[in-house]
């Protein structure tokens, strides 16, 4: 399944990097061809609804890209938290491309994010790695 994901993600840097119409044509076509290779990969095939939560507003724009990409429609009830995201997907597409897509990302979110406040962080004072701990609270 990585060797699909990957010749999915080949593809798709393909039709976005198209100079021409023809190109972008034929990588779109590449891509189908393995979408209907790998039947599991169909999107819309016996669709379930499901709720998935994200741990920031960073990480729901993440998984709504994710999603568009995919031409997935994400959505969430009234009363949702903001940070929650419905989907209704095949279970197979949910679980080999579209969660593992989007925790891939998010932990490069992360690392970035980490690299970005330490930065901010290291310009505005020199920050110890280590929390100072007293003694115990009277």
């Amino acid at each position: 399944m990585e060797d699909l994901l990957q010749k999915i993600k080949k593809i798709e840097a393909l039709i976005a990097g198209a100079k021409t119409h023809g190109e972008k044509s034929a990588a779109m076509s590449a891509k189908d061809r393995i979408l209907k290779k790998y039947p599991g990969l169909e999107i819309h095939k016996n669709p379930v609804e499901y709720r998935l939560s994200t741990g920031s507003r960073w990480n729901k724009k993440l998984l709504v890209a994710i999603c568009r990409k995919y031409e997935v429609r994400p959505y969430r009830y009234h009363r949702q938290k903001y940070t929650t995201v419905m989907v209704r997907v095949n279970e197979d597409f949910l679980n080999n491309v579209l969660w593992k897509e989007y925790l891939e990302y998010s932990e490069k979110l992360e690392e970035l994010v980490t690299e970005i406040t330490d930065g901010l962080i290291s310009k505005i004072h020199e920050h110890e790695e280590e929390d100072i701990i007293r003694g115990e609270l009277k």
